[in-house]
C-alpha cells in the first residue's frame, strides 16, 4: 500500500510539474513535510543508511571529546590557606599555556609540517624554466 501511496503522490507532482522533474522533486518534498505517510515510504527503503549514518557521526564526536579530554593536562588544585594566590594563578597559567594543550580557534588543527629543502632535481627543473623563458622573451 506504500508504494502505491508513494507513486500516486511522485505521478501527481510530475503531473503538477507538467513533467518537469526539478519542480516535482521540489514539490515531493514540500509535501513530506507535512504528509507523515508519504515521509515514511520515501525514506523506507534508505533507513537503515541514515541511522548508520547518525549513530556513526555521534560515535565520533564522543570519541574525539574523549580523546580530547584525555590529552589536557590536570589543573591544579585550588589554593590553600598557606599558599599564596599569585602561586595559584602562576599554576593555573602553566596549565593552561603548556605545550599539548589546545590553542584557542586551532583545536581541531592538524600540527604543522615544517618546510622541508627543495631537492636538487627541483631545484634543477626550476633554472632550466628560468633559462628557457629568458630565451623565449628574446625572440
Amino acid at each position: 500500500m506504500a508504494q502505491s501511496y508513494l507513486q500516486k503522490c511522485v505521478l501527481d507532482a510530475l503531473a503538477k510539474a507538467k513533467g518537469n522533474e526539478t519542480k516535482a522533486r521540489a514539490l515531493i518534498a514540500a509535501q513530506a513535510l507535512e504528509d507523515n505517510e508519504l515521509l515514511i515510504a520515501l525514506s523506507k527503503p534508505h533507513l537503515s543508511g541514515i541511522v548508520a549514518h547518525a549513530v556513526g557521526r555521534q560515535a565520533i564526536q564522543q570519541k574525539a571529546n574523549k580523546d580530547r579530554l584525555e590529552d589536557l593536562p590536570p589543573l591544579p588544585k585550588a589554593p590553600s590557606k598557606g599558599q599564596k594566590e599569585n602561586d595559584f594563578a602562576l599554576d593555573l597559567l602553566k596549565a593552561l599555556g603548556g605545550n599539548n594543550v589546545a590553542k584557542f580557534g586551532a583545536e581541531d588543527a592538524a600540527p604543522r609540517v615544517g618546510k622541508k629543502a627543495a631537492s636538487q632535481q627541483h631545484v634543477n627543473a626550476l633554472k632550466l624554466m628560468a633559462a628557457k623563458s629568458k630565451t623565449n622573451k628574446k625572440r
